[in-house]
């Protein structure tokens, strides 16, 4: 079993709304994602594991965590690996923690810390994943240069995210299902009124994924590509630090 009485707790300053938004939702966080992405949230995942099923991401780092649903999804593609899961809300590790399988317990180490001030050393990560929480953090301009300097050269940042859209199916999506049916949804499930209308308003607020590239190319990230996933609805990003 997972010894959770490890776990290191370093405060932040991020938005207290935002952490108490997270922690409200956290039992029903993950019955909510399968629920809103109609199961496809595991399909976006295994596209991003399967960027870093190499053994020589054997350190990796899993930026706002969440639920470990990405962690775990790695830990069963890559049996080399060993994961640093970090997330500012207590809750949602803990509501991880009673999901980690028998076994992997020992291939994790849960960190409760801001994004926006990781004390981890330089060039500690052979890869860094980040899924659906870039949009929560204050600055991504500094959240990704701490990423570009706790990876070791070479190394991987993959990324999953709800970004601004541009395709015809993306707007479509986001002018409908995503502008009315989430917020009620997640309403009535998490029975936080405002959970889900913040999640769904942030996505407006943040980079096109065509911008967001052009963010990654300006902080010194090469090799980056951007896949859209299920029409664009989501998207996955992978960029690299120079050798």
């Amino acid at each position: 079993m997972f010894d959770f009485s490890n776990q290191r707790v370093i405060y932040h300053s991020m938005s207290q709304y935002v952490r108490d938004l997270f922690d409200s939702i956290a039992p029903r966080y993950d019955l909510l994602n399968s629920l809103l992405s109609l199961r496809t949230d595991r399909h976006w995942r295994r596209h991003a594991v399967g960027r870093l099923k190499e053994k020589r991401f054997e350190s990796v780092l899993d930026l706002c965590a969440g639920t470990l649903s990405l962690t775990i999804a790695l830990l069963t593609k890559n049996h080399h690996c060993h994961v640093t899961a970090v997330d500012f809300s207590k809750s949602m590790l803990e509501k991880g923690k009673s999901n980690l399988p028998l076994g992997l317990g020992s291939r994790v180490s849960l960190v409760t810390a801001d994004a926006m001030k990781l004390s981890f050393p330089s060039h500690t990560f052979n890869a860094v994943m980040c899924a659906y929480g870039m949009r929560n953090v204050d600055n991504n301009e500094v959240v990704l240069q701490s990423i570009l300097n706790l990876l070791k050269p070479g190394g991987r940042f993959v990324m999953l995210e709800f970004f601004q859209p541009e395709g015809v199916l993306s707007k479509l999506f986001n002018l409908t299902y995503a502008q009315f049916m989430i917020p009620v949804i997640g309403k009535v499930i998490s029975k936080n009124a405002h959970a889900y209308q913040y999640l769904r308003d942030s996505v407006r607020n943040f980079y096109t994924p065509t911008a967001y590239k052009e963010l990654l190319k300006s902080i010194g990230f090469e090799k980056i590509t951007v896949k859209a996933l299920s029409g664009g609805i989501t998207h996955l990003i992978t960029a690299e630090v120079p050798q």
